[in-house]
């Protein structure tokens, strides 16, 4: 019984890794496509890029803020359906946070600042300082930032399996959003690459004047109640 039940984890953790990596693959695939297509379209609204301006072409941010409205409505369509159709009723079922997922997505459930309706967004999130820091690539455009701000006392966290009330913080000062993107870059050179153009082959915290970005950002820390 207890070798039945031994190669019964063993099978079920290596199914368990095989699916992450499948979801995860084919997350990673959904993105790119988005971007590779809206790269290869060009704008009249574009700004002028320069070699060390952040967010760069190509990156959700530089999509969200410097696009043509057309594009951009576009790829928010997108990603309305993978989250509407794929993330959040996966996650709802717990397939997610099964696979892994739980470990960099969290479920934020809001309310509406206009409707007054209930509203969920999967948010991808860090651990940093200690603390669950969920970042808005849109900024203060984001809608799930303004239902933050408009009713946070009805925000309900779900990360992975274990859900709670945040007392939330915004992060507001200049120098304090610098450090926390100096120290994401550090970490998460692979997601800051998707998330506005940062290379970590070639970039590094001194050559690179974080201030434009951290302009765009939305920075909230997620501290659990006592």
């Amino acid at each position: 019984m207890i070798i039945l039940s031994f190669f019964f984890f063993v099978v079920l953790n290596h199914w368990i890794h095989i699916k992450w990596y499948l979801f995860y693959h084919y997350y990673c695939r959904f993105y790119k496509n988005i971007n590779k297509e809206l790269k290869n379209m060009t704008s009249s609204n574009e700004k002028e890029q320069h070699d060390n301006d952040l967010p760069r072409p190509g990156s959700v941010m530089y999509g969200f803020h410097y696009q043509a409205d057309d594009l951009k409505k576009k790829k928010l369509k997108r990603w309305q359906q993978l989250n509407k159709y794929i993330m959040i009723p996966l996650y709802r079922a717990r397939i997610l946070p099964l696979l892994g997922f739980g470990r960099i997505i969290l479920l934020l459930k809001t309310t509406g600042w206009k409707t007054g309706k209930i509203r969920r967004t999967p948010v991808e999130y860090r651990k940093m300082d200690g603390t669950i820091t969920i970042f808005s690539a849109m900024g203060e455009k984001s809608a799930w930032v303004k239902n933050l701000r408009a009713n946070p006392e009805k925000v309900v966290v779900q990360k992975g399996f274990h859900k709670f009330k945040p007392r939330l913080e915004f992060i507001t000062d200049v120098n304090k959003k610098k450090q926390i993107m100096i120290s994401y870059v550090s970490e998460y050179g692979n997601s800051a690459k998707m998330l506005f153009g940062w290379n970590p082959e070639v970039d590094s915290p001194e050559s690179i004047d974080f201030t434009p970005l951290t302009n765009l950002l939305s920075i909230i820390k997620l501290h659990k109640k006592i």
